[in-house]
């Protein structure tokens, strides 16, 4: 009985194990992939063939790994803005600057990046080093 009980714990261990190792490999795909697509897009493109190249890249990504997009409209113009996976921090928080901006006007590629829209609004914040001392 008690080997079966540790079977089945080593068992979950490695299946918890594996699924975190694949959430995070899907990220450094998608990531991979998008730095690879990203120099056949420019500037002035129809969006539908922008998201043709950057879209499959993105396709691995979980609903917690990605970022839905955005639009509105501005003096007559209509703006949309898609998020591409570039960085990971990998500290378990997903932040503005893990993603690049795609900003649409009116179906055409406006502008890339952050600078357009007013910079990213959560970064990833360095994680202070901890010094423990067991005193025994």
């Amino acid at each position: 009985m008690k080997n079966l009980k540790i079977t089945v714990m080593c068992g979950m261990v490695l299946m918890v194990f594996s699924f975190l190792c694949g959430c995070s490999n899907a990220v450094g795909k998608a990531i991979s992939q998008f730095h690879a697509a990203r120099p056949q897009v420019q500037l002035g493109m129809d969006k539908g063939d922008v998201l043709r190249i950057l879209e499959p890249t993105q396709e691995r990504l979980s609903l917690r790994q990605a970022r839905g997009s955005e639009q509105y409209t501005q003096d007559g113009v209509h703006v949309e803005i898609y998020f591409f996976r570039s960085h990971a921090n990998y500290d378990k928080i997903l932040t503005d600057d893990e993603f690049t901006p795609y900003v649409f006007h009116d179906g055409k590629l406006q502008a890339i990046g952050w600078t357009a829209i007013g910079g990213p609004k959560t970064q990833a914040q360095p994680i202070p080093e901890q010094h423990i001392t067991i005193i025994r």
